[in-house]
């Protein structure tokens, strides 16, 4: 077995990780200059892959401190910097493990540039003297990387933008990336994660900059069109592009978007009724984000460290927190619980625009075409998963008694725990309302529209949500359970105990729990 060999590659990256828990000192220096003498090779560029499939296995004994090892730290940036040239839109490979590579990184570093260290604490060994000089580097690799993914988008939209932003700082640099481009639907996923993982990061400054702007962009388009735009099936490529930037930025923190409630209404109320499939689309993720903001409970603060990371470095240097687990006795875990504003502001949101629907297909669902009738549809389907964790179960005798059972229906205790500070007012349970609208509405299309199969389909799924949905799925713990084994796999040291597990793992798992338990309350109190 060789990491050369590609039929073994796998097993071959378990091997190296498995040895570089036991003898780092011994695996991790060999595999580095391997790394770098493969990087510039013309002649065997497959070695470079191959090696890079073996690199996140062992990026944790690379960047952590221990007893034994301690010099792997000073191979973390100049790896940084010497991998970024091969993200390059000509090799879809080289991309891959090279995301890969940097992905694992910097889930165990935090980009904190710690050279001024070296004049502030007398501590230091050579090692990490070298370490925190080398720190000088994040900001030059920062500014390299969003270049490079820039330039990538850019390519893949065939569209231009202005390498000048490269001196500005890095979130000016994506804000005007953002806003002065349009994206062809092709690249708009790749763009909108971009927008996802800063608004999570700093929600309170993106917002400020972008949100603003872009329900501003929305107006202007809506306010200025030359042609009745809501009803136009091809849809407007710049209003597409700015509906999708909002419907990602409304996934900021409940908190933070209370301020921009008028605008943001604004912005629905104008733009609900749009036909165009793809600018309807994008206001329905929007507001299934916006509800789930508002009413989901999450972390406050998830990074590597509970030490306060200053400037100063006189109580905490960084470089000894990488990649270190921590005790889990001792996470002091803080959660953001839904505020009264928040939970108003949802349940107005809902009041608002989900019973206006409703009305609209009971009242006119024959002559209504297909296309605003599987808009209506799809903008309840939207709504009712980002707020049904708020709508309780339904309380009626025939429900219980609709399926005759020696078990009973409901649970015999009903917890008294929520995770709301005041209980979500709708005009009526809205599961039910659900369910006779849409029950009734199904009869309909069978009976009269039977051709309209995406319409017809929606509409059972929202039926089939509403008795079992409580505001996560098996589906979703599924999808965050494999997330978190995936990076155990990496990261988890196997010979410190079971419980020796990052911080962040350890806080997504507790998440998990806390969001399932919770569904069950509701599913199963009386």
């Amino acid at each position: 077995m060789s990491i050369f060999n590609e039929d073994y590659i796998e097993d071959a990256a378990k091997a190296c990780q498995y040895l570089s828990i036991l003898r780092p000192e011994l695996i991790v220096p060999p595999i580095m200059k391997k790394l770098f003498l493969s990087i510039d090779n013309i002649t065997e560029p497959g070695r470079f892959t191959l090696i890079m499939k073996c690199l996140p296995g062992i990026i944790c004994q690379i960047v952590r401190q221990t007893s034994n090892y301690s010099e792997g730290q000073t191979y973390v940036l100049t790896l940084m910097m010497s991998i970024l040239p091969c993200i390059d839109s000509n090799d879809f490979e080289k991309i891959a493990v090279t995301l890969e590579v940097l992905d694992a990184i910097l889930k165990l570093v935090p980009c904190i540039d710690c050279s001024s260290a070296i004049h502030t604490r007398n501590d230091l060994t050579e090692i990490e003297k070298r370490v925190c000089l080398s720190t000088t580097q994040f900001e030059d690799f920062i500014t390299d990387f969003l270049n490079r993914i820039f330039q990538m988008i850019s390519i893949r939209s065939a569209e231009m933008f202005d390498d000048a932003v490269a001196n500005d700082i890095i979130h000016q640099k994506i804000i005007k990336f953002l806003t002065g481009s349009l994206f062809s639907s092709k690249v708009r996923k790749f763009v909108a994660g971009l927008v996802r993982v800063i608004i999570k990061v700093n929600p309170i400054e993106i917002l400020k900059y972008l949100l603003p702007q872009t329900c501003e962009h929305i107006e202007n388009i809506m306010n200025n069109s030359q042609t009745a735009i809501l009803m136009d099936h091809k849809g407007d490529i710049e209003l597409t592009w700015h509906l999708v930037l909002f419907s990602e930025l409304v996934r900021a923190r409940g908190d933070t978007l209370l301020i921009y409630k008028q605008m943001i209404m604004s912005v629905f109320h104008q733009c609900i009724r749009i036909v165009h499939k793809d600018s309807y689309e994008a206001i329905a993720k929007a507001a299934k984000h916006l509800l789930k903001s508002l009413s989901d409970l999450y972390s406050i603060d998830d990074q590597l460290s509970l030490e306060n990371m200053d400037e100063s470095f006189v109580d905490c240097l960084p470089i000894r927190a990488w990649g270190q687990h921590v005790d889990f006795d001792q996470l002091q875990v803080q959660y953001h619980f839904p505020t009264v504003d928040e939970i108003d502001f949802a349940c107005e949101f809902v009041n608002t625009f989900i019973y206006a629907e409703l009305q609209l297909l009971n009242e006119k669902c024959l002559n209504l075409s297909k296309e605003e009738r599987l808009r209506s549809l799809t903008l309840i389907h939207y709504i009712a998963v980002g707020c049904l964790r708020m709508v309780s179960r339904i309380e009626s005798n025939q429900v219980i008694d609709l399926v005759p059972t020696v078990v009973p229906y409901g649970s015999k205790y009903r917890f008294r725990y929520s995770i709301y500070s005041k209980e979500p007012k709708f005009r009526d349970n809205l599961r039910m309302r659900l369910l006779i609208d849409i029950g009734n509405l199904l009869d309909i299309l069978v009976e009269n529209h039977c051709d309209d199969v995406a319409s017809i389909n929606t509409a059972i799924n929202i039926y089939a949500l509403l008795p079992i949905y409580y505001g996560i799925s098996q589906y979703d713990v599924n999808k965050l359970c494999q997330y978190i084994g995936l990076n155990e796999a990496l990261f988890k040291y196997k010979l410190g105990g079971k419980r020796q597990n990052l911080r962040f793992l350890t806080i997504k798992q507790i998440t998990i729990q806390i969001k399932v338990i919770d569904s069950s309350r509701n599913s199963n109190a009386n």
